[in-house]
């Protein structure tokens, strides 16, 4: 397989995981990760580039 085969499959895999965990989890459960994993993507995206490599370490 090639990245772009892998990744597609990747891609996939988890979205079937992911589509699961949200059938088999309530609302408040499964809604309070996601909002973590937005919240981290906006912080994310307001750091300047040394702020986001001092982080990297």
């Amino acid at each position: 397989m090639t990245f772009i085969n892998d990744n597609n499959a990747e891609r996939m895999n988890f979205v079937e995981l992911w589509a699961e965990y949200v059938l088999n989890h309530s609302d408040i459960e499964w809604s309070v990760q996601q909002n973590v994993l937005i919240n981290s993507c906006l912080k994310s995206a307001r750091m300047t580039r040394k702020e986001y490599l001092a982080m990297k370490g």
